[in-house]
């Protein structure tokens, strides 16, 4: 059972993996979310939601002469439609102004030109008078004649008119306002004006025409807000998400992208970094508890193969002599020890039987752990170490020949008898490899028997004949 503290030190540990990932998948997936949005920016711009196409059509600072000189026979089918005027009372329109009018109807009025999504007109300054490209609803009619609202009195209090714009802001042939609130609507609009005019001197512009856009309108400016600055380069309209991420993000977590609507104007998106890490919060706190249970899971997993890893050895394992037993014979260890070239010797030890009668069997037990450490001193440390009697034991040397394996017993016999214990602790051994015999069981065979010669030279035969290990 884990306790109180490393279960601390755990979470703290995933966290620490969790914030790693997460920052990590935040590098991956900001790119992917801000190209997002600036796929979204580039959709608002090419919707024409703040350049309409409509005034393109008809071209920056079009020409009186180019109108008038117009082929008169294409313009002969489009008459003046007094539903799509608004003329102030006494006033009247200019001749020029009529063929402005016809030359705006051939323009909007066909199908292949037809207005959509936007409110486009053209204002006449001479004779104070608007004129549609679609019917006007007489609601909104009458509202426009009520309060007054005709070119001269509406352009010039929004500062967007050609005839009162700077030379700088006329260059580019177009004339762009701020957005505003419509008196009328009570939207926000975007107005956009390309001058009608017989010269560049202010006093010879006939009009503009003009295409109001709802700029607030488009699903990309849901939840936004937006403000003008003025500039040493004139008017940046940046657009930001909603005013409380705007407030609480550092100027440095902003990811800016803009657009030039003309020589005077540019329209900016600044997007909150910030915003996109407070959403994938939830997401670190997932990581943490995915990552706490993987930890619990894989440190329990490493306990019980722990667990079973003690077991097996326990299970193979002589719990006196801390040696193999018999059972290791079934083991993939013992098969890699038997691949090959290998060694056996047969052990025993002398005279146990007369200290265990004489000294009792405490010291019989200490003599044959005397004979272990012998060959834990003698033997590597890789090579098998199984007991199968009381003071019998074998021992499988890998890659080992029978000479090598004969030094190595009498090395063992050397440091038996200089441990003088009792002074009469001696072993036995049998020795013989595996070439030339087809099993283990035949090279153990061999190694007893010749584990029976040499303790038959000592006086000390056992009263069992060479029994297989």
């Amino acid at each position: 059972m884990i306790s109180t503290k490393l279960s601390w030190a755990l979470v703290r540990q995933s966290c620490s993996l969790a914030t790693l990932i997460f920052v990590v998948l935040l590098l991956i997936l900001l790119p992917f979310k801000i190209d997002k949005e600036h796929k979204a920016f580039v959709h608002f711009l090419r919707a024409k939601h703040t350049v309409p196409s409509y005034v393109e059509l008809l071209g920056k600072g079009l020409s009186l002469h180019d109108i008038i000189d117009f082929d008169s026979a294409l313009l002969a089918p489009f008459k003046l439609d007094p539903s799509r005027l608004l003329l102030p009372p006494g006033n009247h329109l200019l001749p020029e102004e009529e063929q402005i009018i016809r030359y705006f109807d051939y323009l909007y009025s066909s199908r292949k030109n037809a207005v959509r999504g936007a409110f486009v007109y053209i204002g006449l300054y001479k004779s104070n008078a608007l004129y549609v490209a679609s019917p006007i609803p007489e609601e909104v009619k009458n509202r426009l004649i009520h309060d007054h609202i005709l070119t001269n009195e509406f352009c010039q209090r929004l500062h967007y008119c050609s005839k009162d714009a700077s030379a700088e802001s006329l260059a580019d042939g177009i004339v762009l306002s701020i957005p505003y609130v419509d008196e009328i609507t009570g939207n926000v609009i975007f107005s956009m004006a390309a001058p009608i005019s017989s010269s560049h001197d202010p006093a010879h512009m006939w009009g503009d025409v003009i295409a109001d856009t709802a700029f607030m309108a488009s699903g990309f400016m849901r939840g936004k807000d937006y403000e003008s600055v003025m500039t040493p380069y004139g008017t940046d309209i940046v657009i930001t998400g909603d005013s409380l991420w705007t407030r609480i993000t550092p100027e440095f977590l902003f990811y800016p992208m803009s657009n030039h609507l003309d020589n005077l104007t540019t329209l900016s998106y600044k997007v909150s970094v910030l915003r996109f890490v407070v959403q994938y919060v939830p997401l670190w706190f997932l990581l943490c508890v995915l990552t706490v249970i993987f930890q619990l899971r894989y440190m329990r997993l490493k306990q019980l193969r722990a667990e079973r890893q003690r077991f097996g050895e326990a299970m193979l394992q002589d719990p006196f002599t801390k040696t193999y037993n018999k059972k290791v014979y079934e083991t993939l260890t013992f098969k890699a020890a038997t691949e090959g070239l290998y060694a056996v010797i047969c052990i025993d030890g002398d005279k146990i039987k007369t200290i265990n009668d004489t000294y009792g069997h405490k010291l019989g037990d200490m003599a044959i752990l005397q004979i272990v450490e012998a060959m834990r001193a003698v033997f590597r440390e890789n090579d098998l170490f199984i007991r199968t009697g009381g003071d019998e034991f074998v021992v499988v040397l890998s890659n080992c020949s029978q000479d090598k394996a004969l030094q190595l017993a009498h090395k063992l016999k050397e440091n038996v008898e200089q441990r003088q214990f009792l002074s009469m602790l001696t072993v036995s051994c049998g020795v013989a490899d595996s070439s030339g015999y087809p099993s283990f069981d035949s090279v153990l065979q061999v190694a007893d028997k010749a584990l029976y010669v040499d303790k038959a030279k000592k006086g000390g035969m056992r009263p069992s004949d060479n029994s297989l290990r």
